[in-house]
Protein backbone atom coordinates (compact mmCIF):
# COMPACT_ATOMS: atom_id res chain seq x y z
CA UNK A 1 0.00 0.00 0.00
CA UNK A 2 1.04 3.63 -0.45
CA UNK A 3 2.70 5.38 2.46
CA UNK A 4 2.12 9.05 1.72
CA UNK A 5 -0.33 10.18 4.41
CA UNK A 6 -0.74 10.08 8.17
CA UNK A 7 -3.62 7.61 7.89
CA UNK A 8 -1.57 5.37 5.56
CA UNK A 9 1.22 5.35 8.13
CA UNK A 10 -1.06 4.53 11.07
CA UNK A 11 -2.56 1.62 9.13
CA UNK A 12 0.88 0.33 8.12
CA UNK A 13 2.18 0.45 11.72
CA UNK A 14 -0.73 -1.69 12.94
CA UNK A 15 -0.34 -4.09 9.98
CA UNK A 16 3.41 -4.57 10.52
CA UNK A 17 2.89 -5.23 14.21
CA UNK A 18 0.08 -7.67 13.33
CA UNK A 19 -1.87 -6.25 16.22
CA UNK A 20 -5.24 -4.81 15.25
CA UNK A 21 -5.79 -3.81 18.88
CA UNK A 22 -2.90 -1.35 18.58
CA UNK A 23 -4.47 0.67 15.76
CA UNK A 24 -5.50 3.30 18.29
CA UNK A 25 -1.94 3.55 19.60
CA UNK A 26 -0.31 4.02 16.20
CA UNK A 27 -0.63 7.81 16.44
CA UNK A 28 1.31 7.78 19.73
CA UNK A 29 4.12 5.72 18.18
CA UNK A 30 4.32 8.16 15.24
CA UNK A 31 4.47 11.13 17.62
CA UNK A 32 7.34 9.50 19.52
CA UNK A 33 9.08 8.69 16.23
CA UNK A 34 8.81 12.33 15.14
CA UNK A 35 10.24 13.49 18.47
CA UNK A 36 13.28 11.32 17.81
CA UNK A 37 13.61 12.41 14.18
CA UNK A 38 13.26 16.07 15.16
CA UNK A 39 16.34 15.58 17.33
CA UNK A 40 18.39 13.53 14.87
CA UNK A 41 17.27 14.38 11.34
CA UNK A 42 18.09 17.41 9.23
CA UNK A 43 17.48 17.18 5.48
CA UNK A 44 17.21 19.80 2.76
CA UNK A 45 13.53 18.96 2.21
CA UNK A 46 12.85 20.08 5.78
CA UNK A 47 14.03 23.63 5.03
CA UNK A 48 11.63 26.38 3.99
CA UNK A 49 11.23 30.14 3.87
CA UNK A 50 8.55 31.94 5.88
CA UNK A 51 7.45 35.57 5.55
CA UNK A 52 7.16 37.54 8.81
CA UNK A 53 5.99 41.10 9.46
CA UNK A 54 7.01 43.42 12.28
CA UNK A 55 4.67 46.26 13.21
CA UNK A 56 5.94 49.80 13.90
CA UNK A 57 7.71 49.91 17.26
CA UNK A 58 8.20 46.14 17.45
CA UNK A 59 11.64 44.78 18.27
CA UNK A 60 10.75 41.08 18.35
CA UNK A 61 8.93 38.52 16.22
CA UNK A 62 7.45 35.19 17.28
CA UNK A 63 9.05 32.18 15.61
CA UNK A 64 6.62 30.11 13.51
CA UNK A 65 5.07 27.26 15.48
CA UNK A 66 6.70 24.67 13.20
CA UNK A 67 10.19 26.20 13.39
CA UNK A 68 12.74 23.76 14.77
CA UNK A 69 15.83 25.79 13.88
CA UNK A 70 16.29 29.30 12.48
CA UNK A 71 18.94 29.34 9.74
CA UNK A 72 18.92 32.94 8.52
CA UNK A 73 16.92 36.16 8.43
CA UNK A 74 16.54 38.72 5.65
CA UNK A 75 14.95 42.17 5.79
CA UNK A 76 12.78 43.16 2.85
CA UNK A 77 13.73 46.55 1.43
CA UNK A 78 11.31 47.03 -1.45
CA UNK A 79 12.09 44.38 -4.07
CA UNK A 80 15.43 43.55 -2.43
CA UNK A 81 16.36 41.31 0.46
CA UNK A 82 19.10 42.40 2.79
CA UNK A 83 20.69 39.77 5.04
CA UNK A 84 20.38 40.46 8.74
CA UNK A 85 23.50 39.75 10.80
CA UNK A 86 23.11 37.28 13.66
CA UNK A 87 24.57 37.90 17.10
CA UNK A 88 24.36 35.79 20.23
CA UNK A 89 21.78 37.18 22.64
CA UNK A 90 24.39 38.65 25.00
CA UNK A 91 26.26 40.33 22.13
CA UNK A 92 23.30 41.86 20.28
CA UNK A 93 23.83 45.62 19.72
CA UNK A 94 21.10 47.56 21.50
CA UNK A 95 19.57 50.77 20.14
CA UNK A 96 16.41 52.39 21.49
CA UNK A 97 15.96 54.68 18.47
CA UNK A 98 13.43 53.42 15.94
CA UNK A 99 14.84 52.51 12.54
CA UNK A 100 15.52 49.58 10.23
CA UNK A 101 17.13 46.71 12.16
CA UNK A 102 20.43 45.23 10.99
CA UNK A 103 21.07 42.57 13.66
CA UNK A 104 19.02 39.77 15.14
CA UNK A 105 19.23 37.13 17.84
CA UNK A 106 17.08 34.41 19.40
CA UNK A 107 15.55 34.33 22.85
CA UNK A 108 13.26 31.42 23.73
CA UNK A 109 10.74 31.22 20.86
CA UNK A 110 11.27 34.75 19.54
CA UNK A 111 13.48 36.64 17.10
CA UNK A 112 14.90 39.72 18.83
CA UNK A 113 15.95 42.75 16.78
CA UNK A 114 18.65 45.27 17.64
CA UNK A 115 16.24 48.20 17.51
CA UNK A 116 12.49 48.87 17.30
CA UNK A 117 11.12 49.12 13.77
CA UNK A 118 10.27 52.61 12.52
CA UNK A 119 7.51 51.25 10.27
CA UNK A 120 5.94 47.98 9.23
CA UNK A 121 8.81 45.84 7.93
CA UNK A 122 8.74 42.47 6.23
CA UNK A 123 11.28 39.74 6.94
CA UNK A 124 12.02 36.33 5.44
CA UNK A 125 13.10 33.55 7.78
CA UNK A 126 14.93 30.47 6.51
CA UNK A 127 14.14 27.61 8.87
CA UNK A 128 14.32 23.87 9.45
CA UNK A 129 10.75 22.75 10.01
CA UNK A 130 9.47 20.47 12.75
CA UNK A 131 7.95 17.11 11.75
CA UNK A 132 4.40 16.91 13.09
CA UNK A 133 1.92 14.80 11.13
CA UNK A 134 -1.74 15.06 12.07
CA UNK A 135 -5.21 14.89 10.55
CA UNK A 136 -4.81 18.59 9.69
CA UNK A 137 -1.28 18.08 8.30
CA UNK A 138 -1.52 14.61 6.78
CA UNK A 139 1.76 14.58 4.86
CA UNK A 140 5.16 16.20 4.51
CA UNK A 141 8.22 15.93 2.27
CA UNK A 142 10.06 13.49 4.56
CA UNK A 143 7.16 11.02 4.55
CA UNK A 144 6.83 11.31 0.76
CA UNK A 145 10.56 10.86 0.06
CA UNK A 146 11.47 8.51 2.92
CA UNK A 147 8.39 6.53 4.04
CA UNK A 148 10.60 3.73 5.38
CA UNK A 149 12.24 6.19 7.76
CA UNK A 150 8.89 7.10 9.27
CA UNK A 151 7.63 3.52 9.35
CA UNK A 152 10.64 1.94 11.06
CA UNK A 153 10.97 4.83 13.50
CA UNK A 154 7.34 4.34 14.56
CA UNK A 155 7.72 0.56 14.79
CA UNK A 156 10.85 0.94 16.91
CA UNK A 157 8.93 3.22 19.27
CA UNK A 158 6.16 0.61 19.56
CA UNK A 159 8.52 -2.07 20.87
CA UNK A 160 8.97 -0.74 24.44
CA UNK A 161 5.17 -0.70 24.74
CA UNK A 162 5.11 -4.32 23.56
CA UNK A 163 8.09 -5.20 25.78
CA UNK A 164 9.67 -7.00 22.82
CA UNK A 165 13.45 -6.61 22.89
CA UNK A 166 14.09 -8.75 19.81
CA UNK A 167 11.66 -6.76 17.71
CA UNK A 168 13.14 -3.53 19.06
CA UNK A 169 16.59 -4.56 17.85
CA UNK A 170 15.26 -5.47 14.42
CA UNK A 171 13.23 -2.33 13.82
CA UNK A 172 15.88 -0.15 15.45
CA UNK A 173 18.46 -1.45 12.98
CA UNK A 174 16.10 -0.89 10.05
CA UNK A 175 15.51 2.68 11.22
CA UNK A 176 19.25 3.38 11.54
CA UNK A 177 19.80 2.01 8.02
CA UNK A 178 17.00 4.18 6.59
CA UNK A 179 18.40 7.19 8.46
CA UNK A 180 21.89 6.64 7.02
CA UNK A 181 20.49 6.22 3.51
CA UNK A 182 18.38 9.38 3.77
CA UNK A 183 21.40 11.36 4.93
CA UNK A 184 23.57 9.93 2.14
CA UNK A 185 20.97 10.80 -0.50
CA UNK A 186 20.73 14.32 0.90
CA UNK A 187 24.51 14.72 0.88
CA UNK A 188 24.69 13.57 -2.77
CA UNK A 189 21.98 16.07 -3.70
CA UNK A 190 23.84 18.90 -1.96
CA UNK A 191 27.07 17.81 -3.59
CA UNK A 192 25.54 18.00 -7.05
CA UNK A 193 24.08 21.44 -6.28
CA UNK A 194 27.54 22.72 -5.31
CA UNK A 195 29.05 21.24 -8.44
CA UNK A 196 26.52 22.98 -10.64
CA UNK A 197 26.66 26.37 -8.92
CA UNK A 198 30.45 26.47 -8.65
CA UNK A 199 31.21 25.78 -12.30
CA UNK A 200 33.02 28.74 -13.86
CA UNK A 201 31.11 30.74 -16.47
CA UNK A 202 32.15 30.85 -20.12
CA UNK A 203 33.26 34.43 -19.60
CA UNK A 204 35.50 33.36 -16.72
CA UNK A 205 36.99 30.55 -18.81
CA UNK A 206 37.70 32.95 -21.66
CA UNK A 207 39.69 35.37 -19.46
Amino acid sequence: MALTTYDDLKTAVADWLERSDLAGRAGDFITLAEARMNRELRLAVMESEVSLTASPGARSLDLPADCREALGLWREDGPERRPMRYRAAGLLPWNDVRGRPDYWSLEARAIVLDRPCDQEIGFVLRQVGRLALSAETPTNAVLVEHPDLYLFAALAEACPYLRDGEMAGHFGARFEMALAQARAADARRHGMARLVTELPSREALAC
